[in-house]
Parts: C-alpha cells; structure tokens; sequence
C-alpha cells in the first residue's frame, strides 16, 4: 500500500478522525479504489473524495467499508458515533460557510422600450410637471419636444402607478374574507411544532446497524410508522418501524407511571429500557413482523404487551 497524501489543514478534528480510520479499514480490506466501486455503490472517484476529506462520506458507505474489512459488529456501534460526530461538524461547517459568504448584488435589468419604461424612469428619478428645459431624458428615453411633451410623459407615469397600486390591492384579502379564492384574513400561520419533512431528514443507520440506537437521533422517527398499539390505563403502548432504517422500536405515551419499557425482536434478544423517554432503542426490522416483534410495558405493577400484529395482552 502506498502512503497517503496528508489531510488538508482546515478539516474539521472529528473529520479527520473519521477520514484517518477508514483510511485504516481500506488499507485492511486491501481493495482498490476500483474493487471498492465493485462492491459498493459508490463510484471509485467517490471513494477517492471519502478518503480525501472532500467529501463526507454517507453513513451507508462507512458501513460497507467497515463489513469489507471484517470490522467487527461491536466496533461497528463506535464508528457509528464516531460517524455522527463528523457529521454535525461537516454540517458546523457548512452553515459556517454560508452565513459568512458574500451575497453577490444583482445587475440591473434593462429598462424596456416604450411608455411602461418611461413612467418607471420618471417615477424613481422623480421627475415632475416642472422639470426645467434642460431635463430631457429618462432612462435612456429622450421626450420629443418642449415642457408639454414631457408633461404628458410624466402624467402617463403617474396613471402607470396607479394601475400598478389598483392591481396590487385586489390582490390582498378583504377583512371580511371575501372573494373568489382568497383565504380570510388573517393568513394561516404554519405550525411552529412542525417538524422537518421525512425526506429532509436523513437516516443514520440501517438494519443491524441500528441496534441499540435511539430512532429520534439516528433519524429515524421521521418515516416511523405504528404497527401495534395497546391502550391501558390511560398509556398508549405502540410497535413502531421505520422502512428506510429497516428497524423496529417500541414506545410508551405518558411516560409516567412506567417502571420500564421492552422489545423483543428475532436476532436482537430482549432490549430493557427505563421510562425516562418513553421509548426503547431499536431491533434490525424482521423480514416478517407480526409476533416476531413485542413491546412491553410495566405499568401500576401490571405487564402489558402489544406486538406488530395488534395482538395484546396483559398479565
């Protein structure tokens, strides 16, 4: 193996860390950047970016990377973290990036030929019934003749304006809220607890590689959807999975009154949980869900279960 070129100055510490470790994982698996593009889906000039620091590597192909070099699944959990760290630093960085760059100022537009272009001159240079003799153009355009001349190009700006205003007001909503399509007064405002899209938010992890995580963290209480729900005792105990993670997870709303919180998945055994968020870390997603997947609640002393196929009791 050849000797690595040197990481730029400015990368990021928590960058570099991730960089310099798959550069190790390579350098195990013994693969080129060409057999890496054969068993991955990331091209060869993809991988050179990764391993460059020009670009931060996804998470799905740290894992592949990690697999190639027979990283073991307990290292797989702590380069998951380590990957997560220079993730927020990459984006630091970026939002660093844009909030300092200049904004460039636009050119202005030509004016247009005609009468419209000659009431937007008269109007932003000010020009009035009295303009002396010596005020003979306006934005390029030359008014023929004397005084009367320019008298008539000025009234002709004025009437442009005031057709602009007129159409501009029909277009803002009465008080009352009438008219043909025209939401009432006032507007509907988003909702400030909305959160991000499920496309805009981007998934850390998935299937095995999810185990023992937190769904809110790795990002994948976006696209969660409830399998199993079990209503008891004023708690709400649900099943929930994420197609995009390939993972399950469990949950408890209140929160309170729990005395802990379990899921049972093929693979992943028994995950014990406190009530102190309400929901477990997560399972790889079986290929069959149904009774395979279990959430469990103790809840006022009493054993509650639900599991992905709506089947619930309690002990």
């Amino acid at each position: 193996m050849g000797r690595w070129r040197p990481l730029p100055q400015d990368v990021r510490p928590e960058v570099r860390r991730l960089v310099e470790r798959l550069r190790l994982l390579k350098d195990r698996s013994g693969l080129s950047y060409t057999a890496l593009a054969a068993k991955t889906p990331y091209s060869a000039s993809s991988w050179q970016r990764y391993l460059s620091a020009v670009t931060l590597p996804p998470w799905e192909a740290v894992e592949a990377l990690a697999k190639l070099s027979g990283t073991e699944r307990r290292l797989l959990v702590r380069l998951s973290v380590q990957w997560e760290s220079a993730n927020e630093a990459w984006e630091e960085a970026n939002r660093r990036r844009a909030r300092t760059k200049p904004v460039p100022t636009a050119p202005a537009a030509p004016a247009p030929s005609g009468v419209a272009a000659t009431s937007a001159g008269a109007a932003a240079t000010g020009v009035s019934d009295e303009a002396g003799p010596n005020t003979a153009a306006v934005r390029g355009w030359r008014a023929p003749g004397g005084p009367g001349a320019r008298s008539v190009a000025v009234r002709a700006a004025r009437w442009s304006v005031a057709l602009a205003s007129l159409v501009l007001l029909a277009c803002v909503p009465d008080a009352s809220g009438r008219g043909i399509g025209r939401p009432a007064w006032p507007f509907p405002l988003p909702s400030e607890a909305a959160g991000p899209a499920a496309d805009e938010v981007r998934p850390r992890c998935r299937g095995e590689a999810c185990e023992g995580r937190d769904p809110v963290r790795a990002g994948c209480q976006a696209d969660g959807r409830v399998v199993g729900r079990y209503d008891i005792r004023h708690h709400r105990i649900e099943v929930y999975r994420s197609i995009r993670c390939a993972a399950v997870w469990g949950a408890v709303t209140p929160a309170n009154d729990v005395k802990g919180i379990s899921l049972s998945a093929p693979g992943a055994g028994q995950l014990w949980e406190d009530s102190q968020d309400g929901r477990t870390a997560m399972a790889p997603a079986p290929e069959n869900l149904g009774s395979n997947v279990q959430v469990c609640a103790v809840i006022a002393d009493r054993h509650s279960c639900v599991d992905a196929g709506k089947r619930a009791w309690t002990d």
